[in-house]
Protein backbone atom coordinates (compact mmCIF):
# COMPACT_ATOMS: atom_id res chain seq x y z
CA UNK A 1 0.00 0.00 0.00
CA UNK A 2 1.52 3.50 -1.08
CA UNK A 3 1.10 6.10 1.64
CA UNK A 4 -0.50 9.18 0.63
CA UNK A 5 1.41 12.68 2.12
CA UNK A 6 -1.29 15.11 3.05
CA UNK A 7 0.80 18.64 4.11
CA UNK A 8 -2.01 20.92 6.06
CA UNK A 9 -2.31 24.53 6.67
CA UNK A 10 -3.14 25.87 9.98
CA UNK A 11 -6.40 26.37 9.23
CA UNK A 12 -6.86 22.98 8.45
CA UNK A 13 -5.05 21.00 11.38
CA UNK A 14 -7.07 23.17 13.66
CA UNK A 15 -10.33 21.47 11.86
CA UNK A 16 -9.40 18.06 13.35
CA UNK A 17 -10.05 20.00 17.25
CA UNK A 18 -12.82 22.40 16.83
CA UNK A 19 -16.01 21.58 15.05
CA UNK A 20 -15.17 24.00 12.26
CA UNK A 21 -16.51 24.22 8.08
CA UNK A 22 -14.61 21.33 6.57
CA UNK A 23 -13.88 19.39 9.96
CA UNK A 24 -15.47 16.28 8.19
CA UNK A 25 -13.25 15.61 5.77
CA UNK A 26 -10.52 16.78 7.86
CA UNK A 27 -11.23 14.20 10.61
CA UNK A 28 -11.49 11.10 7.48
CA UNK A 29 -7.92 12.04 6.69
CA UNK A 30 -6.64 11.52 10.42
CA UNK A 31 -9.09 8.54 11.60
CA UNK A 32 -10.34 7.05 8.79
CA UNK A 33 -8.50 7.24 5.65
CA UNK A 34 -5.85 3.76 5.58
CA UNK A 35 -3.32 5.94 3.14
CA UNK A 36 -2.93 9.03 4.58
CA UNK A 37 -0.01 10.63 6.70
CA UNK A 38 -0.55 13.72 8.09
CA UNK A 39 2.02 16.46 8.17
CA UNK A 40 2.22 19.96 9.11
CA UNK A 41 5.47 22.51 8.44
CA UNK A 42 7.44 23.13 11.90
CA UNK A 43 6.56 27.06 11.30
CA UNK A 44 2.60 25.40 11.48
CA UNK A 45 3.00 24.66 15.20
CA UNK A 46 2.94 27.80 16.61
CA UNK A 47 0.36 28.78 13.99
CA UNK A 48 -2.23 26.02 14.88
CA UNK A 49 -1.50 26.99 18.83
CA UNK A 50 -1.97 31.05 18.18
CA UNK A 51 -5.12 30.02 16.25
CA UNK A 52 -6.44 27.62 19.56
CA UNK A 53 -6.01 31.09 21.25
CA UNK A 54 -7.87 33.36 18.82
CA UNK A 55 -10.82 30.75 18.63
CA UNK A 56 -10.82 30.65 22.37
CA UNK A 57 -10.94 34.80 22.73
CA UNK A 58 -13.81 34.24 19.75
CA UNK A 59 -15.66 32.05 22.07
CA UNK A 60 -15.99 28.93 19.38
CA UNK A 61 -13.62 27.39 22.14
CA UNK A 62 -16.01 27.51 25.18
CA UNK A 63 -13.96 27.29 28.29
CA UNK A 64 -9.82 27.64 29.10
CA UNK A 65 -10.40 23.81 30.10
CA UNK A 66 -11.18 23.03 26.20
CA UNK A 67 -8.64 25.14 25.37
CA UNK A 68 -5.93 23.13 27.46
CA UNK A 69 -7.49 19.64 26.12
CA UNK A 70 -7.11 20.80 22.72
CA UNK A 71 -3.32 21.73 23.10
CA UNK A 72 -2.98 18.98 24.75
CA UNK A 73 -4.16 16.46 22.12
CA UNK A 74 -2.53 18.43 19.54
CA UNK A 75 0.84 18.04 21.09
CA UNK A 76 0.46 14.33 21.87
CA UNK A 77 -0.41 13.89 18.57
CA UNK A 78 2.67 15.36 17.05
CA UNK A 79 4.55 13.23 19.96
CA UNK A 80 2.88 9.80 19.15
CA UNK A 81 3.32 10.54 15.07
CA UNK A 82 -0.30 10.69 14.25
CA UNK A 83 0.64 14.25 12.88
CA UNK A 84 4.86 14.39 11.32
CA UNK A 85 6.63 17.74 11.53
CA UNK A 86 8.06 18.27 8.79
CA UNK A 87 11.22 20.61 9.38
CA UNK A 88 12.09 24.00 7.46
CA UNK A 89 15.40 23.88 6.58
CA UNK A 90 17.46 26.29 4.56
CA UNK A 91 17.52 24.20 1.35
CA UNK A 92 13.53 25.12 0.70
CA UNK A 93 14.43 28.72 0.63
CA UNK A 94 16.14 28.12 -2.63
CA UNK A 95 13.08 26.96 -4.84
CA UNK A 96 12.72 30.42 -6.35
CA UNK A 97 9.84 29.09 -8.57
CA UNK A 98 7.41 29.22 -5.82
CA UNK A 99 8.57 33.09 -4.74
CA UNK A 100 8.13 33.95 -8.45
CA UNK A 101 4.37 32.55 -8.51
CA UNK A 102 2.99 33.49 -5.33
CA UNK A 103 4.68 36.98 -5.06
CA UNK A 104 2.45 38.07 -8.57
CA UNK A 105 -0.71 39.37 -7.78
CA UNK A 106 -3.74 38.63 -8.98
CA UNK A 107 -5.04 39.34 -12.40
CA UNK A 108 -8.05 42.13 -12.32
CA UNK A 109 -10.78 39.62 -12.60
CA UNK A 110 -9.37 37.37 -10.43
CA UNK A 111 -9.10 39.85 -7.38
CA UNK A 112 -9.95 38.88 -3.97
CA UNK A 113 -13.82 39.57 -3.55
CA UNK A 114 -14.68 41.27 -0.18
CA UNK A 115 -17.95 40.06 1.97
CA UNK A 116 -19.67 42.02 4.72
CA UNK A 117 -19.88 40.04 8.01
CA UNK A 118 -22.95 41.61 10.33
CA UNK A 119 -21.55 39.76 13.34
CA UNK A 120 -18.48 42.19 13.16
CA UNK A 121 -19.83 44.65 11.51
CA UNK A 122 -17.32 45.19 8.76
CA UNK A 123 -16.00 43.38 5.73
CA UNK A 124 -13.70 40.32 4.96
CA UNK A 125 -11.33 39.42 1.94
CA UNK A 126 -11.97 36.21 0.94
CA UNK A 127 -8.98 35.58 -0.97
CA UNK A 128 -5.50 37.39 -0.56
CA UNK A 129 -3.94 38.59 -3.67
CA UNK A 130 -0.23 38.29 -2.44
CA UNK A 131 0.10 34.99 -0.39
CA UNK A 132 2.51 35.61 2.95
CA UNK A 133 5.59 34.18 3.88
CA UNK A 134 4.29 31.34 5.86
CA UNK A 135 2.09 30.08 2.40
CA UNK A 136 5.69 30.35 0.86
CA UNK A 137 7.52 28.18 3.32
CA UNK A 138 4.58 25.35 3.14
CA UNK A 139 4.21 25.45 -0.86
CA UNK A 140 8.02 25.38 -0.76
CA UNK A 141 8.02 21.98 1.14
CA UNK A 142 4.52 21.11 -0.85
CA UNK A 143 6.78 20.77 -3.75
CA UNK A 144 9.43 19.08 -2.44
CA UNK A 145 7.33 16.27 -0.91
CA UNK A 146 5.99 16.13 -4.51
CA UNK A 147 8.97 15.47 -5.76
CA UNK A 148 10.58 13.18 -3.35
CA UNK A 149 7.21 10.94 -3.18
CA UNK A 150 6.11 10.51 -6.86
CA UNK A 151 3.24 12.65 -6.65
CA UNK A 152 1.38 10.96 -3.85
CA UNK A 153 1.29 14.19 -1.65
CA UNK A 154 -2.19 16.57 -1.49
CA UNK A 155 -1.63 20.10 -0.11
CA UNK A 156 -5.14 20.52 2.21
CA UNK A 157 -6.03 24.23 2.25
CA UNK A 158 -9.22 26.25 1.73
CA UNK A 159 -6.97 29.62 1.17
CA UNK A 160 -7.49 30.78 -2.28
CA UNK A 161 -4.55 32.22 -3.13
CA UNK A 162 -2.43 29.21 -1.93
CA UNK A 163 -5.06 26.85 -3.88
CA UNK A 164 -4.12 28.68 -7.08
CA UNK A 165 -0.57 28.75 -6.88
CA UNK A 166 -0.33 25.58 -5.74
CA UNK A 167 -2.26 24.42 -8.70
CA UNK A 168 -0.11 26.34 -10.97
CA UNK A 169 2.91 24.52 -9.66
CA UNK A 170 1.26 21.19 -10.66
CA UNK A 171 0.36 20.13 -6.57
CA UNK A 172 -2.84 18.37 -6.22
CA UNK A 173 -4.87 20.14 -3.47
CA UNK A 174 -7.58 19.05 -1.39
CA UNK A 175 -10.43 21.83 -0.04
CA UNK A 176 -12.53 20.58 2.77
CA UNK A 177 -14.34 23.49 3.17
CA UNK A 178 -15.44 22.39 -0.34
CA UNK A 179 -15.10 18.88 -0.65
CA UNK A 180 -17.40 15.95 0.38
CA UNK A 181 -15.72 12.52 1.98
CA UNK A 182 -17.47 11.10 -0.61
CA UNK A 183 -15.72 12.69 -3.43
CA UNK A 184 -12.02 12.33 -2.09
CA UNK A 185 -9.41 11.74 -4.39
CA UNK A 186 -9.39 7.47 -4.68
CA UNK A 187 -5.85 6.94 -3.34
CA UNK A 188 -7.23 8.82 0.16
CA UNK A 189 -10.44 7.65 0.41
CA UNK A 190 -10.61 3.53 -0.16
CA UNK A 191 -13.85 2.80 1.24
CA UNK A 192 -14.95 1.04 -1.94
CA UNK A 193 -12.23 -1.42 -1.58
CA UNK A 194 -14.13 -4.91 -1.72
CA UNK A 195 -14.31 -5.92 2.10
CA UNK A 196 -15.34 -9.41 3.16
CA UNK A 197 -18.11 -10.10 5.69
CA UNK A 198 -16.42 -12.35 8.00
CA UNK A 199 -16.07 -13.54 11.44
CA UNK A 200 -12.34 -14.86 12.42
CA UNK A 201 -10.95 -15.02 15.89
CA UNK A 202 -8.71 -11.60 16.66
CA UNK A 203 -6.35 -11.36 19.78
CA UNK A 204 -4.99 -7.76 19.68
CA UNK A 205 -1.94 -7.18 21.83
CA UNK A 206 -0.17 -3.24 22.34
CA UNK A 207 2.95 -3.31 20.79
CA UNK A 208 4.49 -0.52 23.53
CA UNK A 209 3.32 -2.86 26.44
CA UNK A 210 2.78 -6.09 24.97
CA UNK A 211 -0.53 -6.16 26.96
CA UNK A 212 -3.77 -7.86 25.21
CA UNK A 213 -6.60 -5.67 24.30
CA UNK A 214 -10.02 -6.54 24.73
CA UNK A 215 -10.53 -7.57 21.07
CA UNK A 216 -13.08 -10.49 20.62
CA UNK A 217 -13.38 -10.91 16.45
CA UNK A 218 -13.48 -9.79 12.81
CA UNK A 219 -16.74 -7.66 11.51
CA UNK A 220 -14.83 -7.42 7.83
CA UNK A 221 -11.59 -7.67 6.43
CA UNK A 222 -9.73 -6.44 3.11
CA UNK A 223 -6.37 -6.39 2.38
CA UNK A 224 -5.55 -2.78 3.55
CA UNK A 225 -7.68 -3.51 7.41
CA UNK A 226 -9.92 -5.08 9.42
CA UNK A 227 -12.88 -3.55 11.55
CA UNK A 228 -13.26 -5.50 14.99
CA UNK A 229 -15.62 -5.77 17.51
CA UNK A 230 -14.15 -5.23 20.40
CA UNK A 231 -15.32 -4.88 24.74
CA UNK A 232 -13.56 -1.78 25.16
CA UNK A 233 -12.56 1.45 23.27
CA UNK A 234 -9.11 1.16 22.30
CA UNK A 235 -6.97 4.71 21.93
CA UNK A 236 -6.86 5.89 18.02
CA UNK A 237 -3.27 6.10 16.99
CA UNK A 238 -2.13 3.08 18.71
CA UNK A 239 -0.09 0.52 17.28
CA UNK A 240 -1.13 -3.18 17.46
CA UNK A 241 0.51 -7.13 16.91
CA UNK A 242 -3.03 -8.81 15.75
CA UNK A 243 -3.46 -11.99 16.01
CA UNK A 244 -5.91 -13.17 13.22
CA UNK A 245 -7.33 -17.10 13.08
CA UNK A 246 -10.35 -19.56 12.44
CA UNK A 247 -12.29 -20.43 15.82
CA UNK A 248 -12.19 -23.41 14.95
CA UNK A 249 -8.21 -23.89 14.26
CA UNK A 250 -7.05 -21.15 17.00
CA UNK A 251 -3.45 -22.59 16.24
CA UNK A 252 -3.73 -21.53 12.44
CA UNK A 253 -3.29 -18.12 13.03
CA UNK A 254 -1.83 -15.23 11.27
CA UNK A 255 0.17 -11.89 12.82
CA UNK A 256 -0.33 -8.70 11.32
CA UNK A 257 0.94 -4.90 12.68
CA UNK A 258 -1.55 -2.40 12.34
CA UNK A 259 -2.37 1.03 13.69
CA UNK A 260 -6.07 1.76 15.03
CA UNK A 261 -7.60 4.77 12.53
CA UNK A 262 -10.94 4.93 14.47
CA UNK A 263 -12.80 3.79 17.05
CA UNK A 264 -16.48 4.10 17.82
CA UNK A 265 -17.59 2.38 20.70
CA UNK A 266 -17.37 -0.83 20.43
CA UNK A 267 -16.45 -0.84 16.81
CA UNK A 268 -12.50 -0.50 15.96
CA UNK A 269 -10.89 0.05 12.47
CA UNK A 270 -6.85 -1.26 11.92
CA UNK A 271 -5.44 -0.25 9.10
CA UNK A 272 -2.07 -2.32 8.20
CA UNK A 273 0.68 -1.23 8.25
CA UNK A 274 1.51 -3.24 5.03
CA UNK A 275 -1.21 -4.76 2.77
CA UNK A 276 -1.89 -8.23 3.96
CA UNK A 277 -4.13 -11.07 1.75
CA UNK A 278 -5.49 -12.73 5.19
CA UNK A 279 -8.06 -14.69 3.68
Amino acid sequence: MRIVHSLLDANSTIKYYVPLPGSKVIKYLFDRSPTTQIYITNIQVAEVVSLFYKLRREKIIPSDDSLEEFKDTFFSDIKNKKILVYDFTNEHILDFKVYKTITTPRPPHKKPERTFIPEFGGYVQELKDIADTGDAIMLMIAREMHFLNQKDVFLVTSDGRVKDVAKSLGIKVIDPEKASVKNLPEAIDQRKQKRKRIELKALCFDCESNTQLPTARTLDICDNGVRLLTKKPITVGKQLQIKISPFSDPHNDKEIEGRVVWCNNDRVGIQFLTPQQVI
